[in-house]
């Protein structure tokens, strides 16, 4: 494979990762006008902006492929994020979480759309010789598990509620 066929091929890897990426914005967005409970309202936004973030960072290496026919990770500061890790479901948002059906299902689709992303992150690092692609999208896809990770813990205390509600308590 010739230079032009490289940078040709990880142009369309870079927008694919845009439209995983904007998927699930605009699902995190949607949710977060739509929640009723604050908690999860709360933590919608937050992985909306997540989202917005890593758009932009894909969109910006795509006009750095476009322009200079490389990956340009000099503004990405990997080491400077904590990967979605943040400890956003804490004790007291536990708590606040009421029991809303529509939270829990829009929780269920973004650990599908989480799952997705991470998947097509792992496989585009390790099948690139890129460097700088394979450093990205290790990147991102470590700020994706944290995310599965947050929404997973969410999900098991919307199920353990919906279930609670409907009499099978104690779990």
């Amino acid at each position: 494979m010739n230079d032009e066929q490289k940078k040709q091929e990880m142009i369309q890897i870079i927008k694919d990762a845009v439209m995983v990426e904007v998927k699930g914005q605009q699902l995190y967005t949607h949710a977060a006008s739509e929640a009723e409970d604050p908690a999860a309202k709360a933590m919608f936004e937050m992985l909306a902006k997540d989202e917005d973030d890593h758009v932009r960072i894909l969109t910006n290496q795509y006009k750095s492929l476009m322009a200079e026919g490389k990956l340009n990770l000099d503004e990405v500061a990997p080491a400077a994020v904590d990967h979605g890790s943040q400890d956003v479901v804490t004790d007291d948002f536990k708590r606040s979480i009421k029991r809303g059906k529509f939270e829990m299902a829009v929780i269920s689709i973004g650990c599908d759309l989480e799952n997705k992303a991470i998947s097509y992150y792992k496989e585009h690092a390790e099948k690139t010789d890129d460097p700088d692609l394979k450093k990205l999208f290790t990147w991102l896809r470590e700020w994706e598990d944290g995310h599965l990770e947050q929404l997973l813990e969410l999900e098991k205390i919307y199920q353990d509620a919906y279930w609670a509600d409907q009499g099978f308590s104690p779990m």
